[in-house]
């Protein structure tokens, strides 16, 4: 009965997410003045109700980029990427083990031997875990998707914390230090600076050297 019940729930926690993604204009209760109003009204709270924020919209499937980018024209550059930065962590944490509490068991075991890509796949989780999560946070950022599915993985949670904490700081940055800045500049030729183009090419020729690793190592484990 236990190994029922524990998909089952899995099934309803991702069913009510998709649910409550469709049926409430989310988009329009992250908006930046419905934002600035709540968190401003709790005061010394603000913070903490913008990291709840943040979790809750990784369970809700809302683009967390937006999010982050909210916290950076509120909070500033410097305090909204120490607070998207916690939220975007516990978001992604708090998914992580409760699709690996209700759902890895079952899938695994409707899995295990069936496809060799997916075993292969699984067993380099399992086996460079933080290298493989580090790479897929540095492309993908926190892609929705990516948040559930690793869970389902062999990898080893404190594989998956340490390199989701390491990877997603470059994207966390770069969006609160471009929100803040778009929010002071006075015309479209202020934000064609250097100062506002720099942090863009940095990621981008981040993103792109560990999409070419990831490949590079894709091929070298075929091949092996």
């Amino acid at each position: 009965m236990h190994k029922i019940i524990k998909p089952l729930a899995g099934i309803l926690l991702i069913v009510l997410a998709t649910w409550a993604y469709k049926t409430f204009d989310l988009m329009e209760l992250f908006s930046l003045d419905r934002m600035t109003e709540f968190v401003n009204s709790l005061g010394a709270f603000g913070p903490v109700a913008f990291i709840c924020l943040c979790i809750a919209g990784v369970f809700l499937h809302v683009p967390e980029f937006l999010v982050i980018a909210l916290g950076g024209v509120i909070f500033g550059g410097v305090k909204g990427f120490f607070y998207g930065w916690i939220g975007a962590l516990t978001g992604s944490t708090a998914t992580f083990l409760c699709m690996r509490y209700f759902m890895r068991d079952t899938v695994q075991a409707s899995l295990n031997g069936r496809f060799k890509r997916l075993d292969a796949l699984d067993a380099r989780f399992a086996e460079h875990g933080f290298q493989t999560v580090l790479m897929l946070r540095l492309i993908l950022f926190m892609a929705p998707p990516m948040n559930w599915l690793i869970a389902l993985t062999r990898v080893h949670f404190l594989h998956y914390i340490a390199a989701s904490a390491l990877g997603i700081i470059p994207g966390v940055a770069v969006i609160c230090y471009c929100a803040s800045t778009i929010v002071k500049a006075r015309s479209f030729s202020d934000v064609l600076t250097p100062e506002f183009l720099l942090p863009f090419a940095l990621l981008a020729a981040l993103v792109l050297g560990s999409a070419l690793a990831a490949r590079r190592l894709l091929g070298s484990r075929q091949e092996a």
